[in-house]
């Protein structure tokens, strides 16, 4: 299916393309919600034994280390599961809807919410830039959005210009 196909069958009559994107998040420290604090943990402790070993050799209870390090390091399965869920998701802004995809192999997902979800745009400072911009009831941190998206600039103009839609 190209491109052309996907979105003629997605749309829907008189709905506008407006931006469309897909989540890129990097290896940095602005993302550490993405890695948690697992890893790091995992480091120290790893860097600690280490230590212990170059100053006093390896006789002793190194393993009081290495072992709670190893046990730490096992959250990484999830953070590598979380950055799979991101390589197959995209997204897509309308002049009616917003996209959420989830491609599976030949399956792709759809969830969608209305234009009335929408409220004000709030660039979040991770790397890239997370925009958050749906809301569904009254309370402000209850909000969704596009997580980690490279060109965030375009999609914030876009939604800061929705009432000309």
């Amino acid at each position: 299916m190209t491109t052309s196909e996907f979105w003629d069958k997605v749309l829907e009559p008189n709905e506008n393309l407006l931006w469309s994107g897909r989540p890129a998040p990097t290896f940095h420290l602005r993302n550490w919600r993405l890695y948690g604090s697992a890893p790091m943990a995992a480091l120290g402790l790893f860097s600690a034994a280490w230590l212990i070993i170059a100053t006093t050799g390896s006789e002793g209870d190194i393993w009081l280390l290495v072992l709670p390090a190893l046990l730490v390091a096992i959250p990484v399965r999830s953070t590598l599961q979380q950055i799979r869920v991101y390589g197959a998701t995209r997204y897509a802004l309308t002049n009616r809807r917003v996209l959420f995809f989830r491609i599976e192999g030949d399956e792709t997902r759809v969830k969608a919410h209305p234009h009335s979800a929408i409220c004000a745009p709030d660039v979040i400072n991770t790397f890239p830039p997370s925009v958050s911009f749906l809301r569904y009831g009254k309370d402000p941190k209850s909000t969704l959005g596009f997580e980690y998206i490279k060109n965030s600039e375009i999609l914030v103009h876009h939604l800061e210009q929705r009432e000309e839609w």
